[in-house]
């Protein structure tokens, strides 16, 4: 009998068991047909407020009250925890249902059992190499960047139904930037004057049912929209915008928004050039950077038949290196079709509908509460993939759509995938 963890995740009765999940994962997986299902995993930002797309209650926003943190993110077959400072246990890692009613943690699964979970890239990645992200902010979020993770966006109009704010986001930085200019932004962040940097930058006219693609040292500023994001599986981040607006005005970000993942014993100007530096200015600079950057759909015109539609959200390889990919689907009214992908790990959430996916029941909801179990994310580990090659899905509805992505990480596509912008466009 495997022993429970003497902790739950925040708001859920269910026991955690971390011991044995090598044997545990595979038992859930072949009892669901090949398809693990997920506890869903909410993450809370000190410096956010919630958009309220993510189907929760409302007070639930506001797990602390409304002078604590809130929550704007939905994490998706993570392995890893979000760094928030919540003190929140598991915060942003995925969980799976084993069939006695036992959480599994999926770091334990992904490092107990690496070949069923992740396959021979594990030796490569230690990890899965990525995870998928919902980010739903009340309004346009601050100029920041990502000194590691490359991050990538899906405007999924299914996830939107409240939108009503900025339909820009804004990236990069006009040509006539200066690294004296980035320099003088930098000081009048620290002094905690408002730099204004939001101003300086170009803007993506959001359009519902596109993609982007977000190389690391990119400076942006997401629009006020629920965005689906597969992301390389860290959780880091850094402000160079001072001040955003929220509903009760003007509010300064604070330094430590700055200053995060800089070397320590950095002071005085030696930071700010620090600073400055870690900024790529060239491709900041880029005029182009929204267009070579922006993701059209591509439909698979081999798979969308029978009531199926599936097509290419996210894709290409920057550098030559494919990180991650996302395809949005939406299948019929009473249709059924069989998934087929790649031989690798691959994360399903869907956002709208109801059916079934190998032996579970999907069901997307609204008027979610904390801790409380859903039936709408899933992982297809590696192992399954691979020897399965094919999961059944039905729609059970006779009038609505079942609408849902898949996500996969690092070299799962090959040849297969279609290529992005950036990848044709003259240098």
């Amino acid at each position: 009998m495997s022993k429970a963890l003497n902790v739950k995740l925040y708001r859920s009765n269910l026991s955690i068991v971390e011991d044995g999940a090598a044997s545990s994962v595979q038992a859930a997986s072949e009892a669901g047909g090949g398809v693990l299902r997920c506890f869903p995993s909410f993450v809370g930002r000190k410096f956010c407020l919630p958009g309220k797309n993510l189907e929760l209650v409302d007070e639930d926003y506001f797990p602390e009250g409304r002078s604590g943190w809130a929550i704007d993110e939905r994490w998706n077959g993570s392995a890893i925890l979000a760094d928030t400072g919540n003190g929140i246990h598991g915060e942003g890692l995925c969980h799976f249902h084993h069939p006695d009613g036992q959480l599994i943690p999926m770091d334990s699964a992904v490092h107990g059992a690496p070949d069923f979970m992740v396959g021979p890239l594990y030796r490569t990645l230690n990890g899965t190499g990525f995870y998928n992200k919902e980010f739903d902010n009340l309004y346009p979020l601050g100029h920041h960047m990502h000194p590691f993770k490359p991050e990538a966006y899906n405007f999924n109009p299914w996830r939107n139904k409240r939108y009503k704010n900025d339909w820009h986001t804004s990236v990069g930085l006009m040509e006539y930037v200066t690294e004296d200019m980035m320099a003088g932004f930098v000081r009048d962040f620290i002094a905690g004057k408002d730099n204004h940097i939001r101003s300086h930058a170009r803007n993506l006219l959001i359009r519902m049912g596109t993609g982007f693609f977000t190389p690391t040292r990119i400076l942006h500023g997401p629009a006020a929209v629920n965005t689906e994001e597969p992301q390389r599986d860290r959780d880091d981040f850094r402000f160079y915008q001072s001040h955003v607006l929220c509903p009760e005005g003007e509010v300064f970000l604070g330094q430590d928004l700055l200053f995060r993942h800089l070397p320590e014993g950095l002071e005085g100007e030696d930071r700010v050039q620090r600073l400055v530096s870690d900024i790529d200015m060239a491709r900041n600079k880029d005029p182009f950077i929204v267009e070579k950057h922006l993701l059209m759909p591509v439909v698979d015109k081999e798979a969308s038949q029978g009531g199926f539609h599936d097509e290419w959200r996210v894709y290409g390889k920057p550098n030559g290196d494919e990180l991650f990919s996302l395809r949005q689907f939406e299948l019929a009214p009473g249709a059924e079709t069989v998934l087929t992908g790649p031989a690798a790990l691959c994360i399903i959430h869907f956002s709208h509908g109801q059916g079934t996916i190998g032996k579970h029941k999907v069901e997307v909801k609204s008027g979610i509460r904390l801790g409380e179990p859903l039936d709408d994310e899933f992982v297809i580990p590696y192992g399954a993939a691979k020897t399965a090659g094919a999961i059944k899905l039905k729609n059970t509805s006779a009038t609505e759509p079942l609408v849902g992505t898949r996500c996969w990480g690092p070299e799962a596509w090959g040849h297969k995938m279609p290529k992005a912008p950036f990848e044709t466009w003259p240098r």
